[in-house]
């Protein structure tokens, strides 16, 4: 049954982590700061340059490991959500549980392909980041 003030404290915690994922996605958070500590670093003298992008890529490669269970979890989250939303209809239509399953990720990868011109610029921009900060380093 749905309650509109649930006593767990998961539901509290997604409904207060929710929008930061969403003002990620929508571009609120920016890269700026990240881009001009970089060029800063670029700047400065060598020892002291690849000093610091050395500690920027040792805690991008720890931390990423997190991020990415985080965007696994949401999108586990949603899937979940379709799945209680849309799954009378799957079973008004006589699809099994795992072939709904299947029907719902294709979507979501045909979501994602569709939306690529939103999340690849991104995408590639982070990569450019890294490679010029492990240029740093080298150099």
């Amino acid at each position: 049954m749905f309650t509109l003030f649930p006593r767990r404290w998961t539901h509290w915690l997604m409904l207060l982590i929710g929008p930061l994922f969403l003002a990620s996605y929508y571009g609120l958070l920016s890269w700026g700061p990240v881009e001009e500590a970089i060029k800063q670093l670029a700047n400065q003298p060598p020892g002291l340059a690849s000093a610091e992008g050395l500690l920027g890529l040792v805690s991008l490669l720890l931390l990423t490991p997190m991020v990415g269970m985080v965007a696994l979890f949401l999108l586990f989250f949603v899937w979940v959500v379709l799945a209680g939303t849309l799954g009378r209809v799957g079973r008004i239509l006589g699809l099994s549980d795992w072939a709904f399953f299947l029907l719902v990720a294709a979507a979501s990868a045909g979501l994602v392909y569709a939306k690529s011109e939103t999340w690849l610029p991104w995408s590639l921009q982070v990569l450019d980041r890294l490679a010029s900060a492990y240029l740093i380093l080298l150099l």
